[in-house]
C-alpha cells in the first residue's frame, strides 16, 4: 500500500518540479518497500551527490507513521527546510518543522547529521527504529573524527584555585614527557609512536587522576579498551599532544546498527567497501541495489605509460616532474595532479609554477578556466563540488595509506598479531574508495587519467585496483607525452 500512495504523491510532486532522473520512480518504489517490511538496502548511485532523490524518500516517511530518522549533510538540510518544505506542504501534508524535525500529528521525522546522531547520548539507545542513512560512503572517517581523542597542553591543567598543586604536578609531568618525545623526534616526522613502557606509564597515570576532568576521564577509559595511542609535536610552540583512537571503529557502534532498521544509501558507483565492511562484524544487508545518475555515463580515457619507475627509485621524483610538464602541454582545461605525498605535491607545484606561473595552484579553489591544480586526495574530494569537472586528473602516486601515520602503522601491526592480511584488508580497500571517489566526476566528460605510478604495472594488487575504474576505455598515446 505504501508503494502504491508514495507513487502517487510522488508524481504529483514532480508536476512541478524540473527533475530530471529517469530512475527517480523505481527509486522510489524500491525505498518505500523496503520501509514498509522492514529490510535494510545498501543503494549506490551518484545521484546521491545532487539533491534530486530527496523527494521520494520524504514522502515515503511522511506517509509512514512511525518515528524516523533521516541522516543528512547539514547542506542537505538546509535545502530541505529552505527549498522544499513548501512544495510538500503543497501536496497536502500537514507538519511543524521545528529544530530539524518534521513534526506530524501520529509521527515525527528527525533531520540529523551523522556527527550530531553519534554524539547525542539517547540515539545510541534506539531499538528498531528506522533510519535512512546518506553519505555511508563516509562512515569511516566518520567515525573517526567521532571517537579520536585529542589532549592538548592546556587539558593538563585547570583554571581553579583548589587544583593549583596539581597544576604544578601535572605540567611537570608534561614537561618531562616533553623532553623525552623532541629527544626522539626523527628529521621529517612530527609522530612518536609510544612503546609498551610509556603506553602502561599513561594507563596508569590516567587511571589514578581519571577525576581530574572529563578528558582525562575519556582517556582512561580508552587505555582501557586498548585505543591505539601516540604523541605529535608541534615544533611551532614546542608542545605535544596524545592521540587516542580506536582500532575498529565500527566494533563500538555495531550494537546501535544491529538494534535499528536502515536504508544505507551510498554516492559511490558502487560501495564494495561498505558491504566488506559490514560483513567482517556480521551486519546483514539485505539487498545491494545500484542506480544509474542523472548524467549520461561516459567511459574515462585511462592512460598508464608502459615503463615507469617505482616510487623507492632515486629518480622518480624527478622523472615525475619531467613527465607532469610534458603532460600539460597544450592542454585546454583544468589540469588535476593528485598526490596524498606532500613533499611530492609540493615539488611538483613549486617546478610548475616556475614554468606556467598562476596558473598553478596548490589546494585552492580555480577561478579560470585552464589552470592546474595539485592537491592531496581528500581536499580534492572535499571540494571537487566547488570546481569544474578536470580535463585530466594526474596520479604520480596511488593512494595506498601511509605507514608513516601512527594509526596506520599501530592497525597493521594489530592484524600482523592477529595473522591478518593487512595490505589486501586494511590498504587496499581504502586506497579503492579513495581512488573511486577522486576520478568520479571523469565519467560526466570521458576526461583521461593518467597514471604514473610505476607499481600500476608491475604489481598484481594495483592491476586489481585499476580494474574497478568503470566504465573506462585504455588509450596508448598521448601526445607530446610519448
Amino acid at each position: 500500500m505504501l508503494e502504491i500512495l508514495s507513487h502517487q504523491y510522488l508524481k504529483n510532486f514532480l508536476r512541478d518540479q524540473s527533475i530530471r532522473w529517469e530512475h527517480i520512480y523505481s527509486f522510489g518504489r524500491i525505498i518505500s518497500k523496503c520501509i514498509e517490511n522492514d529490510s535494510t538496502y545498501l543503494i549506490n548511485s551518484e545521484i546521491f551527490s545532487s539533491n534530486d532523490w530527496l523527494p521520494p524518500i520524504l514522502i515515503s516517511l511522511f506517509l509512514k507513521e512511525q518515528d524516523s530518522t533521516f541522516i543528512l549533510s547539514k547542506e542537505k538540510i538546509q535545502f530541505i527546510s529552505h527549498l522544499q518544505i513548501d512544495s510538500l506542504r503543497n501536496l497536502g501534508f500537514n507538519f511543524i518543522l521545528k529544530n530539524d524535525q518534521l513534526i506530524f500529528a501520529n509521527h515525527h521525522i528527525r533531520l540529523i547529521t551523522i556527527q550530531n546522531l553519534l554524539n547525542d547520548p539517547n540515539s545510541r539507545n534506539l531499538r528498531n527504529h528506522r533510519i535512512v542513512y546518506s553519505g555511508i560512503e563516509d562512515i569511516k572517517q566518520d567515525l573517526k573524527n567521532h571517537f579520536r581523542i585529542s589532549l592538548l597542553k592546556k587539558d593538563w591543567t585547570k583554571n581553579i584555585n583548589e587544583f593549583e598543586l596539581i597544576n604544578q604536578k601535572f605540567i611537570k609531568v608534561y614537561d618531562s614527557l616533553k623532553k623525552k618525545f623532541f629527544m626522539r623526534k626523527v628529521l621529517g616526522s612530527n609522530y612518536i609512536n609510544l612503546n609498551e613502557k610509556e603506553i602502561s606509564f599513561f594507563s596508569n597515570f590516567f587511571h589514578e587522576n581519571s577525576f581530574f576532568s572529563d578528558k582525562f576521564l575519556r582517556v582512561n577509559k580508552a587505555l582501557s579498551k586498548g585505543w591505539a595511542c601516540w604523541v605529535k609535536l608541534n615544533d611551532t610552540n614546542l608542545d605535544w599532544t596524545l592521540y587516542l583512537q580506536p582500532i575498529d571503529e565500527l566494533f563500538h557502534v555495531k550494537e546501535f546498527f544491529s538494534n535499528n532498521k536502515f536504508v544505507f544509501l551510498s554516492a559511490l558507483r558502487k560501495d564494495n567497501f561498505f558491504q566488506m565492511y559490514f560483513k567482517k562484524h556480521c551486519l546483514d544487508i539485505d539487498l545491494v541495489i545500484n542506480f544509474k545518475s542523472n548524467f549520461e555515463e561516459k567511459k574515462i580515457s585511462l592512460y598508464i605509460p608502459s615503463k615507469q619507475l617505482l616510487p623507492n627509485n632515486p629518480l622518480f621524483t624527478s622523472s615525475i616532474l619531467d613527465k607532469c610538464k610534458k603532460l600539460i602541454l597544450f592542454r585546454k582545461g583544468l589540469t588535476l595532479v593528485l598526490s596524498d605525498d606532500i613533499d611530492l605535491k609540493t615539488n611538483i607545484a613549486t617546478e610548475l609554477a616556475s614554468k606556467y606561473g598562476k596558473r598553478v595552484l596548490l589546494e585552492t579553489i580555480p577561478s579560470g578556466k585552464n589552470e592546474i591544480l595539485c592537491s592531496s586526495y581528500d581536499w580534492w574530494i572535499m571540494n571537487s563540488y566547488l570546481i569544474q569537472i578536470p580535463e585530466q586528473i594526474i596520479i604520480p602516486l596511488l593512494p595506498i595509506p601511509n605507514m608513516s601515520e601512527p594509526i596506520n602503522a599501530i592497525t597493521v601491526s594489530h592484524k600482523k598479531k592477529l595473522s591478518q592480511d593487512w595490505f589486501r584488508d586494511f590498504f587496499l580497500p581504502q586506497a579503492r574508495i579513495k581512488l573511486e571517489r577522486s576520478i568520479s566526476p571523469l565519467r560526466r566528460n570521458s576526461g583521461k587519467l593518467i597514471i604514473l605510478d610505476g607499481r600500476a604495472n608491475k604489481r598484481n594488487w594495483a592491476r586489481l585496483l585499476l580494474q574497478n575504474i568503470q566504465p573506462s576505455k585504455k588509450i596508448n598515446y598521448m601526445l607530446p607525452f610519448d
